[in-house]
């Protein structure tokens, strides 16, 4: 018990002097970091998503990291911005990366992730400040930038703000890096309101480009456009009246921009620049939707364009839909007693008339010229809008709720009804969620997964190639809708890209939704072509022949091969390569739990299980290989589908198998367990506490109870004054022994 004891005291002596280690060298952030070699020179490619590709690496989010977890610079793993040679993604190299941010990279809005400008990479991170009560303000999101070889992480952040799903997005301008973001419920002076900044990396200066605006629209097919479309209602603030019910104007904006219309509040009674400024605009006036309403009288205020007192039209409310490929789509409604329907019109106009010289705000969209103006009558529908190779639009994919459609533009408008001619289905399987596009190729989602599921069909056919007929006669077809695997992407966040014929998600396939970390699908053929949908089809077989519900696996005679189901599902998704697992496990119960050999698996199932490794006797249809990491993983193993890409931390990799193990009965069995041994790791530190207290205890009393005895018996000891006499004659010759007669009493004095 001794030696024990003493164990435990040098035990918890090691681990306060470790603390103290790591209290101190905590004390302080460093953000310094190795040069990491190779070429980072090159085009930019898919900016703005959790990945994006500069010189020979793809740069990537690794997860999706909880923006209270631990965010030490130099401890991240999970979350943090790592890369990928195009080199080892092409050969299934996914554990070979390096990491560059040994941050959190993090976004609550997942809009915008990862920008790439010259030689740097952009991006949020949670706060690493502490607030005056020393809690970590990780609520709150920080922008910085890391060079591309993982040195020069800025220490002191761009700027910081208290929302953490602020919608945001970096774009460059004559070379110099803006933050554009939109700040809701911002209180800048007496009310709060949604305002829309710039700020210069460069400077650090931070721009209201526009005060209280209503909607907005960044340009949703290119991140790094600096353009922004944004609505503002207008107030005559010299008469006090809003006409925010009556129109509307639309404006645009750069993020380079610095320099305010300037606007005369001089006879606007109370007025307090300092208290409220009233309106700040940095944009330009495209679209002013001045005009009668009725027998309202409507004043020109001067916020108006140039030409509004004249016109003699209704007044327009726009409600902007979207900006892409140079495009502004909007809606507007015309405020007039009757016959309106121009409610359900979806007009398009192209940015560069927009901001021409000769676009006239209140006017030019009168003409039509100018407008480009498509019929929809259902403008709640999400649309993808298709453009020839020159730019110009020439039809769209609507999203309805029962499947895809594709309408062709037809005298530059969107048909209203599906006509089987030039509005059609291509897809009958529900309502689906865009993912991305890729060539020819509409990759979408379906409910019904834990996340976004991965499905796509070619949308370049007409009605023929996707009407009944075809696809019973041709069940291969380009243009028949296929479901990739059970690949699953975390909702919610960034959606999966596709780089090099392979799709980059968050995963959250089977037995992976707790752990959220990157994961890759390989769609290319044995020579590097993008896979059709018949050997796309032909790959789900395989795996569903595998795994699925009437797999190869499922029909397992269980009767015969006892348990082995559950065994072969845990060799397939932990990738298990050691013949030996089981038989080490029937081992443990028998040396553990005194079991039989074959308690659990039969010789014979051993026997399957072995073929089942190697893929050979009933496993041979599965001997098919891809090198996966540079090992050869067979066509019975997770990774021949879809792979981990990155890593994981030593705990979740830990976590993940005896998740596996619990789920599929084939976890080790625990051994009996002493005292100390059954104590949680909370009960085992409060022991060594107390251990180490009553040690200290016991020695405090081993040294101070002597003292304070000692002390009292000094204190009850005689005490002789100064001066006192004492007889020091010599008393050698007096006998101790004698009576009081003087006889002695010792026999020996003779």
């Amino acid at each position: 018990m001794r030696k024990f004891l003493t164990k435990i005291i040098c035990f918890a002596a090691a681990v306060a002097v470790a603390l103290g280690i790591f209290l101190i060298s905590a004390c302080g952030p460093d953000y310094s970091g190795k040069p990491l070699a190779g070429n980072t020179d090159g085009e930019v490619v898919s900016n703005g998503g959790f990945a994006v590709e500069k010189g020979d690496y793809i740069y990537f989010i690794n997860g999706r990291e909880a923006y209270t977890a631990d965010n030490t610079f130099g401890k991240v793993v999970k979350g943090a911005i790592m890369r990928i040679s195009k080199t080892d993604l092409k050969s299934r190299n996914y554990s070979n990366v390096d990491t560059v941010v040994p941050l959190v990279a993090y976004s609550g809005n997942a809009k915008t992730g990862l920008f790439i400008y010259g030689d740097y990479v952009y991006y949020t991170t949670p706060s690493t400040d502490k607030n005056s009560d020393g809690e970590i303000q990780n609520s709150h999101l920080t922008f910085r930038r890391t060079r591309l070889n993982g040195t020069d992480t800025s220490k002191n952040y761009f700027m910081q703000l208290a929302d953490n799903a602020v919608d945001y997005r970096y774009v460059e301008v004559d070379g110099t890096v803006y933050i554009m973001y939109v700040a809701t419920s911002e209180k800048l002076y007496e009310n709060s309101y949604t305002n829309l900044h710039s700020y210069n990396t460069e400077t650090g200066v931070d721009t209201l480009l526009a005060y209280n605006i209503d909607k907005y629209v960044f340009d949703n097919s290119d991140v790094t456009n600096p353009r922004v479309f944004y609505t503002m209602n207008v107030t005559d603030f010299e008469i006090g009246t809003s006409y925010s019910s009556d129109y509307n104007q639309v404006y645009t904006v750069t993020a380079d921009e610095t320099e305010r219309n300037e606007y005369d509040f001089s006879d606007v009674e109370d007025f307090d620049a300092d208290k409220d400024p009233l309106y700040i605009n940095c944009g330009d006036l495209v679209l002013d939707g001045y005009g009668f309403i009725g027998d309202k009288n409507v004043s020109v205020t001067q916020f108006n364009g140039e030409g509004a007192k004249d016109v003699t039209r209704a007044s327009y409310t726009y409600t902007l839909s979207s900006y892409e490929n140079g495009y502004l789509y909007f809606t507007r409604y015309a405020h007039i007693i009757s016959g309106n329907d121009s409610a359900n019109a979806l007009y398009s106009i192209a940015d560069k008339d927009l901001i021409s010289a000769s676009w006239n705000s209140v006017t030019s969209q009168d003409g039509e010229a100018y407008n480009k103006y498509i019929t929809d009558k259902e403008t709640g529908s999400t649309k993808v809008y298709l453009y020839d190779a020159s730019g110009k639009l020439e039809g769209a994919l609507i999203l309805a709720s029962d499947g895809i459609q594709k309408a062709n533009l037809v005298d530059g408008k969107i048909p209203d009804e599906v006509d089987n001619d030039t509005r059609f289905y291509i897809t009958t399987d529900g309502q689906a969620t865009l993912l991305f596009v890729e060539g020819n190729y509409i990759y979408y989602s379906l409910s019904g997964g834990d996340g976004y599921t991965v499905n796509r069909v070619d949308y370049s056919g007409e009605y023929k190639d996707y009407n009944g007929l075809a696809v019973t006669l041709n069940g291969n077809s380009e243009y028949q809708p296929v479901a990739i695997l059970d690949v699953q992407s975390l909702n919610g966040w960034y959606l999966p890209e596709m780089f090099g014929n392979q799709i980059l998600f968050i995963s959250q396939t089977k037995y992976m939704t707790s752990y959220e970390y990157a994961m890759v699908c390989d769609l290319n053929t044995a020579d590097g072509k993008m896979m059709t949908n018949a050997e796309i089809k032909a790959l789900n077989e395989k795996y569903d022949g595998l795994i699925g519900d009437d797999g190869d696996i499922a029909d397992v005679d269980e009767s015969v091969y006892e348990n082995l189901q559950n065994a072969l599902k845990y060799a397939f998704y932990a990738n298990e390569s050691e013949y030996d697992y089981i038989y080490k496990l029937s081992e443990a119960y028998k040396d553990i739990k005194n079991y039989d050999y074959n308690h659990y698996w039969s010789e014979e199932s051993f026997a399957k299980y072995d073929d089942f490794l190697k893929a050979k006797g009933d496993w041979e249809g599965y001997a098919e290989t891809r090198t996966v990491n540079g090992k050869e993983v067979a066509a019975n193993k997770r990774d021949y589908y879809y792979a981990l890409l990155g890593k994981m931390t030593d705990g979740d990799i830990e976590s993940y198998n005896d998740d596996l193990k619990g789920i599929f009965n084939i976890s080790y069995p625990e051994e009996e367990l002493s005292w100390f041994e059954g104590l949680s790791t909370g009960e085992k530190a409060g022991f060594i506490i107390g251990v180490v207290l009553g040690g200290l205890i016991v020695i405090a009393a081993a040294v101070l109870v002597p003292l304070l005895i000692i002390k009292r018996k000094k204190k009850k000891m005689p005490q002789y004054k100064k001066g006192i006499k004492v007889d020091t004659t010599d008393d050698r010759n007096i006998d101790v022994y004698a009576d009081e007669d003087g006889e002695s009493g010792n026999d020996n004095n003779e």
